[in-house]
């Protein structure tokens, strides 16, 4: 049985990532820090396939022994915290160290970071990071891929299950900047099926790819979009940015606000592919609208 090793596999993108790999029949290793509903992630698969464990360190023995024989790691572990001494340990200072383990794994076939979109793009200090760690990995790992999805959707994901309910509830809705920045959100199913097409093409070395869907939207089209879809009229208040800033940088100092300045950033700038760049297209995989997506988490 073929084996994969998925940091962050308890997030709705590991989630979808162990389904489709469990149906593969592959053995799914779920290393974790925080709290998670092991049970939950077993019943995706068969009895013993998949196999979630707590660890509080890269050093932990029973770990370094499944990176000594697991053949794919995927990371999707990262972090939207503002500051830098956690951004630095959760990010760039966690793959440098795995990066050193991976190096003398004798079994190792390939190791798949997970990105995002644009994040070359912004200067925040969680961009900065993630670009030095983007450099190491390539720098320091043959058998290494980057992917930069953008805005994945899907039913139950995070960004849809906070925003319909907002519709559904308010008929004001806070637009942050002026509504014009655009992005190009994609459907689980298609970076999962890009993931599967990486992961099973063994000449794949020091490759990037930007996910993204064959739609790109303003924020405010995509809200109109919304609005549409659940048949309700809605009235979208621009707030500009230097009003919304100082409020997000108190309120997430606060346990439950809702979005942070790291996340703000994304709606500052434009958050669309660049043709230059490897994509769907390398695989001929044509990545279908989300209008889908919507509908069922209408």
């Amino acid at each position: 049985m073929k084996s994969i090793i998925i940091f962050g596999g308890s997030g709705y993108v590991g989630k979808n990532i162990i389904r489709f790999f469990a149906k593969k029949d592959y053995k799914i290793i779920v290393p974790y820090q925080r709290q998670i509903n092991e049970a939950n992630l077993r019943l995706f698969g068969s009895v013993g396939q998949i196999i979630p464990f707590h660890f509080t360190t890269l050093k932990n023995p029973k770990l370094l022994s499944i990176l000594d024989t697991t053949e794919i790691c995927v990371n999707l572990k990262t972090s939207w915290e503002s500051k830098e001494l956690l951004l630095n340990k959760s990010i760039f200072k966690f793959n440098s160290d795995l990066i050193k383990i991976l190096k003398s794994s004798p079994s190792i076939k390939k190791f798949i970071f997970f990105s995002g979109l644009g994040s070359e793009k912004r200067s925040t200090l969680r961009n900065e990071i993630i670009s030095k760690t983007e450099d190491l990995i390539t720098k320091e790992l043959e058998n290494s891929v980057i992917i930069r999805p953008s805005v994945i959707l899907g039913n139950g994901d995070q960004f849809l299950s906070s925003l319909i309910p907002l519709f559904k509830m308010s008929f004001f809705i806070p637009l942050f900047g002026d509504g014009k920045k655009k992005f190009q959100p994609v459907l689980i199913e298609d970076v999962v099926k890009c993931l599967s097409n990486i992961i099973a093409e063994p000449n794949i070395d020091k490759k990037l790819f930007e996910l993204g869907g064959p739609e790109v939207f303003t924020y405010k089209e995509f809200y109109a979009l919304i609005a549409d879809l659940i048949n309700k009229k809605r009235v979208f208040i621009p707030i500009p940015m230097p009003i919304v800033k100082p409020i997000v940088a108190i309120g997430e100092k606060t346990p439950f606000f809702p979005i942070n300045s790291e996340q703000l950033s994304l709606f500052e700038s434009d958050n669309v592919l660049n043709n230059k760049i490897s994509g769907f297209d390398y695989f001929e995989i044509h990545p279908k609208k989300i209008i889908s997506a919507i509908k069922k988490s209408i």
